[in-house]
């Protein structure tokens, strides 16, 4: 590839010039159809969202270049989902550790007062 700037709806994934400008129209057709129903609108159209996702990504996953993109983008989001995960267990062993503690020294409380 030679000159590449970030896709207008995925910036994670590099793109050729004309591959660019073809999305960067389609996108403002978007916005100026959500901006006829909806003139206080602002930031991506929902349909470019779903027009890169359902119909161009698809497609443009038939170039080699673009589908090493996907797949390095999909192991960075597995990678991250697993460091989420452990950072999720560690927070869920901290809570239970301090609910034990409450629950020793509830008991120990009520164990006094019978």
């Amino acid at each position: 590839m030679r000159v590449s700037k970030a896709h207008p709806v995925a910036n994670w994934l590099r793109v050729d010039g004309d591959i660019y400008s073809r999305s960067l129209d389609q996108v403002l057709r978007h916005r100026d159809e959500q901006l006829l129903s909806d003139p206080q609108a602002s930031g991506l159209p929902p349909a470019s969202t779903q027009w890169f996702w359902l119909e161009q990504l698809p497609k443009l996953c038939g170039n080699p270049d673009i589908k090493r993109q996907v797949e390095e983008r999909i192991a960075e989001l597995a990678a991250k989902r697993e460091a989420l995960t452990e950072q999720i267990r560690q927070f869920e062993r901290g809570v239970q550790a301090e609910r034990n503690d409450v629950d020793a020294e509830l008991a120990s409380l009520q164990q006094v007062i019978r």
